[in-house]
């Protein structure tokens, strides 16, 4: 039986290889210089990607790199409101400041909520919008709580993991939510006397952050 070689295309003889395979023959054509080049920078991003999340001890993750930016930008937030002091003033006019009160929202969702609830209507952890508190008696508590942890470390210490200014707004939002009376979990604890109110911050900044 005579062997053939179907092409689609008229060819030179040099074009084809000189192997064949069940009378098949390919075409000898080079491979394109594109080819190459997108296969070199392929090799030179897998030596660095290598480098990077392999020989490294402590690799980059998305969440350290999103933390980073984090603290970058509470850095630069907290600079417009100066080194805030854990007294009743700052904290109650930061509690009524809705210039601020969204920050610290934003930070009970994220540090908080897993136990008091998304709204600070209680979960595993006590309710936060009625007027009765477990570690409370007044407003100056809620950092040292935030602070110090509670009920043998039920309440973890956020001491080191948030700074002094993010546990001072994040008690301002705390004291906010005192009077809103979520459904949620029953009360635990006992009444304690209502905030005093704030004197008026100059500009609508917090006295204590005031220049």
């Amino acid at each position: 039986m005579n062997k053939q070689v179907h092409t689609t295309r008229a060819a030179a003889p040099d074009s084809l290889t000189s192997h064949e395979y069940d009378g098949i023959r390919e075409y000898d054509n080079p491979t394109p210089g594109w080819w190459f080049l997108i296969f070199g920078l392929s090799f030179i991003w897998a030596c660095g990607y290598w480098a990077r999340y392999e020989l490294n001890t402590t690799p980059p993750t998305v969440h350290g790199e999103w933390e980073e930016e984090l603290a970058e930008a509470n850095k630069a937030m907290f600079a417009k409101l100066g080194e805030l002091k854990p007294d009743e003033q700052t904290i109650v006019s930061l509690s009524g400041n809705s210039d601020w009160m969204p920050v610290g929202a934003s930070m009970f969702r994220a540090n908080c909520a897993a136990c008091h609830g998304r709204l600070g209507q209680g979960d595993v952890g006590p309710n936060l919008t009625d007027a009765v508190y477990k570690n409370v008696k007044t407003v100056i508590d809620i950092p040292t709580v935030i602070r110090e942890g509670a009920n043998g470390q039920a309440m973890p210490a956020w001491r080191g993991r948030l700074s002094e200014n993010e546990i001072v707004l994040l008690s301002a939002y705390v004291a906010s939510l005192r009077g809103q009376n979520l459904r949620g979990r029953a009360p635990e604890g006992t009444p304690v006397a209502p905030w005093p109110e704030a004197a008026p911050a100059p500009s609508g900044k917090p006295a204590s952050a005031a220049r």
